[in-house]
């Protein structure tokens, strides 16, 4: 695990650098069903594209949204999983003049995993999955960074059965760019 997470770790530093990204998160936690023995157990890199966009301004906030490239990796029993996903995230940007600039979020998007069967009695029946997002934080440092809460859902949408999901509880950090 400690080298898969330096080369998701490398590959994300070097994608950064190379291509028109504008956001760096890395997240950390835990799934949460079904229940890994060790904690934490799971850990996400991820680029995002910012859309540019203001919707529906008004003195308290704004509706804006961005692109999210996602990687992650996790252990539950002796499965290692790993995933790719691409989400469309929707961002309630909330104005404040303190410190802290607060926002919630949520997204659905598409996602593959490595693996399906994730412990003895928790199939996922497929690869490719729908990956579910809400989340919540803070930003700071005049918006170059931000820390969060996220919760994460995999699941097939009851396209093949059984669809039991699996989900995660994420602590994340955030760098933008620009």
């Amino acid at each position: 695990m400690k080298k898969t997470l330096f080369t998701l770790l490398l590959a994300a530093a070097t994608l950064a650098n190379a291509a028109p990204f504008d956001t760096f998160n890395a997240a950390i936690g835990e799934t949460t069903r079904p229940h890994g023995e060790n904690t934490p157990n799971t850990l996400r890199l991820s680029v995002g594209w910012d859309w540019g966009v203001r919707w529906w301004e008004t003195s308290v906030g704004y509706l804006t949204g961005y692109w999210e490239f996602a990687g992650g990796a996790w252990r539950v029993q002796d499965t290692t999983a790993y995933d790719v996903d691409i989400v469309p995230m929707f961002r309630y940007q909330f104005k404040s003049s303190g410190w802290c600039t607060p926002f919630v979020e949520a997204g659905v998007g598409v996602a593959y995993l490595t693996e399906h069967k994730i412990a003895d009695d928790h199939d996922l029946t497929s690869h490719p999955q729908f990956s579910d997002r809400i989340g919540a934080g803070c930003g700071f440092d005049g918006g170059k960074q931000e820390l969060g809460i996220n919760f994460h859902h995999f699941s097939n949408a009851g396209l093949d059965k059984p669809n039991p999901g699996v989900d995660f509880l994420l602590v994340r950090y955030g760098y933008h760019f620009n």
